[in-house]
């Protein structure tokens, strides 16, 4: 009887220190995971989470520059097929009025740019000269919704930081 209770004990022992060891295990994976993500509370800001600053930026160069979002999405009928175009479009300027000025007038210039867009022949925006000849007829359409409704403010360039097209 007292081997049958002696290896009960064992038993139990073997049992706790199984679960405690698992237990730890769980507790310094979920501790490894706080750490490396920087959610570890308690480190007086030793870890500090970026995140990417939305609206106008200002660069070292002076240049002001605006992210219109979302995408433009056009849809060209290229034959028989059905393609489509998405453009990342971003506003150069040298003043925080005249991105401010952007950003008021962001419908108007959203419409003019789509309607830019669509007037596009498929085949001619894919090589790189079709490319630039629209990026610069976008600029121009934004420069022109400024002139009119603006306050004397102009950009310096409509950029296409992503453009795809299927």
């Amino acid at each position: 009887m007292e081997d049958l209770n002696e290896q009960k004990k064992s038993n139990k022992k073997t049992i706790i220190i199984i679960v405690t060891v698992v237990l730890l295990s769980i507790a310094a994976a979920v501790g490894g995971t706080l750490f490396f993500l920087g959610k570890v509370p308690g480190l007086g800001g030793a870890v500090e989470q970026v995140s990417a600053p939305s609206g106008p930026q200002i660069t070292p160069s002076n240049s002001v520059y605006y992210e219109m979002e979302p995408a433009f999405v056009i849809n060209f009928n290229a034959g028989r097929k059905q393609r489509f175009m998405q453009v990342y479009v971003a506003v150069k300027a040298q003043t925080e009025d005249a991105v401010a000025q952007v950003s008021q007038h962001a419908p108007v210039i959203r419409n003019n740019l789509n309607q830019l867009f669509a007037k596009q022949d498929f085949e001619s925006i894919q090589t790189p000269e079709g490319k630039e000849e629209m990026r610069q007829a976008a600029t121009q359409a934004v420069q022109d919704v400024l002139a009119k409704y603006g306050n004397g403010e102009t950009i310096d360039q409509v950029l296409f930081t992503n453009l795809v097209m299927q």
